[in-house]
């Protein structure tokens, strides 16, 4: 496990200029976290004493919305570091991480990141790298949910079939921001259905009103003494005719 845990050290962008002692230090004091769906890996607001590195598996990045229903802000795999945020910036958690199905990652504490930080001060590049990454799929991410915003507010729902379920094989960014805002379209699609049967009864409605209109307009025509003389005068002229 620990000649695992030194290879997916080694391979990921944060950690490759390390040298090979200082990987194997890493790996000795780095503790496997197993998760099964639906398992916290972080939750926030709590502090954040380590960052994670994902082995196996998908987790999906989440915060709340007004409602307190989760929005997905993002989703990572194997080879991703998440977490390191917290141990730059002493700040809580800004997100919760939860696990999408069965898998493992890697923590590394914040004691052991310091020294391989003191000891390579080259990580830090890494670490902008990443961020700045992340905020050039955030800006997309933005600019998807601004460009869904204003199809919604002029009555255009077309983008909603083009969506796809959260999966793991988005090829860029755009698909993947499309795909995490699953719950916004989600919402989206309630709205069209509760428009579309608000519509549907303001028709039954209105159907029922033009029916009763003319039911009225039908009593107030036979209600009056003039119809009822054009009537009695039908009556004698049907007479008439059958007496000859």
């Amino acid at each position: 496990m620990e000649n695992d845990i030194l290879v997916q050290l080694r391979s990921t962008s944060l950690f490759r200029g390390l040298s090979d002692e200082m990987l194997a230090t890493l790996a000795e004091r780095a503790v496997m976290r197993k998760l099964a769906p639906n398992d916290i890996l972080m939750k926030k607001g709590e502090a954040g004493d380590s960052l994670f590195l994902i082995h196996t598996g998908w987790v999906k990045i989440v915060t709340e919305d007004s409602k307190g229903d989760e929005l997905i802000l993002n989703k990572c795999g194997p080879g991703e570091i998440i977490g390191e945020m917290a141990l730059l910036d002493s700040e809580p958690r800004s997100a919760s991480v939860i696990a999408l199905e069965d898998a493992e990652a890697l923590e590394v504490k914040q004691s052991a990141f310091q020294d391989a930080l003191d000891k390579d001060p080259d990580i830090s590049l890494s670490i902008i790298r990443s961020y700045s990454n992340r905020l050039r799929f955030s800006t997309t991410y933005i600019e998807k949910a601004i460009d869904w915003a204003q199809k919604i507010a002029e009555g255009d729902y077309s983008f909603i079939d083009q969506t796809q379920p959260l999966s793991k094989n988005a090829q860029t960014a755009d698909d993947k921001a499309a795909q995490l805002l699953s719950a916004f379209f989600t919402m989206v699609r309630k709205v069209k259905e509760r428009e579309d049967g608000l519509k549907q009864q303001l028709e039954q409605l209105s159907f029922e009103i033009d029916q009763a209109r003319r039911k009225q307009e039908f009593e107030e025509i036979t209600g009056t003494e003039f119809y009822a003389k054009l009537k009695e005068q039908a009556k004698n002229l049907r007479q008439k005719r059958a007496q000859q």
